[in-house]
């Protein structure tokens, strides 16, 4: 059986692997036919190197995002790599299943996650389809991936937070702007000043952002005020509903959420006391980094990165003050907000799939059982009485 993808990158791969053995003639279906792509076969010499490049230039470019493309060519590189190191040489033709089996072998002993190894194999497998799809001669035993089956994958650990780290963690985030102001002796008999580069009320926002909406941290880098409504801060604190439009997902898909009143008034809080400050008239993102900071893009957009340290933070400050393992929540990760909110979302609409769908933005079913499933404490308690 061969290697199913296991996300999005893996699905696109296979969609060209599946285009490129459909290239092929096949008189006796009836089916329309599709001219394969003008290679001179006979003159691609038998090295995994030129044909990978061919493959790259005729079935994934312009097929699939760059992204995308870079990881196909960093998988496709590895094996090579490996098989190079092997025999001396990199003879497409005398490539067989079990070098397959012995790279997949490898790459689980350099302790990748096995859905990481199942993607590396996706990439390999619609490679060598193509290959075969093309030039059929050139794998006189046939499609050497063909067979060679995935790994099986770990159960999904729920990590959502219980509701009493969700009340603690507020209840930080409340307290942070004052946190934020200078510490020790020589501050203590004056009204001290906040740190330069803090944004604690831009933080603040984040967590409550994070925990109403359950957006993924690349989702909220790209978000602009204009997707806000309403986008004003006195506006905000009095609406009864507000939303943010126009998310950009994964697979180029677009999904309205909305935001809770914490988050409302966390957000207007941030537009009114902090945003200002660091905008200027190009500045379209709704979180921006602080002015002057020597990390700052030309556009002020928080990036990546910065949204894990914020939250890492954040969760170091909370379990300093709240003693006790089961209220801690570090490593706090985007992601556990993402959980959190699926979790309360699934049982606020009794695990409505459709709602959880639209508001996830997620089509996979095992990642949507994964994201609500229940924290430990909970989980506990299902079973206490029986």
């Amino acid at each position: 059986m061969k290697s199913k993808p296991l996300d999005d990158t893996a699905k696109g791969i296979d969609r060209i692997a599946d285009n490129s053995r459909h290239e092929r003639e096949r008189p006796d279906s009836g089916a329309e036919i599709v001219a394969v792509p003008a290679l001179d076969i006979a003159a691609i010499p038998d090295r995994m190197s030129v044909w990978m490049e061919r493959y790259q230039t005729f079935a994934v470019a312009g097929n699939r995002s760059p992204a995308v493309a870079t990881k196909i060519a960093l998988h496709l590189g590895r094996f090579r790599t490996f098989f190079e190191d092997a025999y001396g040489h990199d003879r497409l033709s005398v490539c067989l299943q079990r070098d397959v089996t012995a790279w997949q072998r490898a790459l689980v002993a350099l302790n990748l996650a096995p859905a990481t190894v199942n993607n590396h194999l996706a990439s390999l497998s619609a490679f060598t389809s193509w290959v075969y799809s093309v030039a059929p001669g050139l794998f006189p035993l046939g499609d050497p991936t063909k067979g060679v089956s995935e790994l099986g994958l770990p159960p999904l650990e729920p990590r959502s937070l219980s509701e009493v780290q969700v009340r603690s963690l507020k209840n930080l985030c409340d307290r942070l702007p004052k946190l934020a102001h200078k510490r020790g002796r020589r501050w203590a008999a004056q009204e001290s000043e906040p740190h330069a580069y803090r944004r604690p009320w831009r933080d603040r926002a984040l967590v409550f952002l994070l925990l109403s909406t359950g957006l993924r941290r690349e989702e909220v880098v790209r978000l602009n005020l204009e997707q806000v409504e309403p986008r004003s801060a006195e506006a905000l604190r009095r609406a009864k509903r507000s939303t943010i439009t126009g998310v950009l997902g994964k697979g180029k898909s677009q999904r309205t959420v909305f935001l809770s009143a914490d988050a409302r008034t966390a957000l207007a809080d941030y537009l009114e006391k902090e945003r200002q400050g660091d905008a200027d008239e190009a500045a379209d993102a709704l979180f921006l980094s602080a002015r002057g900071l020597g990390a700052r893009r030309d556009d002020g957009r928080l990036s990546v990165r910065a949204i894990n340290r914020v939250l890492e933070y954040i969760g170091r400050l909370h379990d300093a003050e709240v003693p006790g393992a089961g209220r801690r929540v570090s490593p706090l990760r985007p992601h556990d907000l993402r959980h959190t909110f699926a979790f309360l979302l699934s049982r606020a609409t009794n695990a409505d799939a459709y709602e959880l769908e639209r508001r996830l933005g997620h089509r996979s079913g095992r990642y949507i059982s994964r994201y609500t499933n229940p924290p430990e404490a909970v989980a506990a308690g299902y079973v206490e009485d029986l």
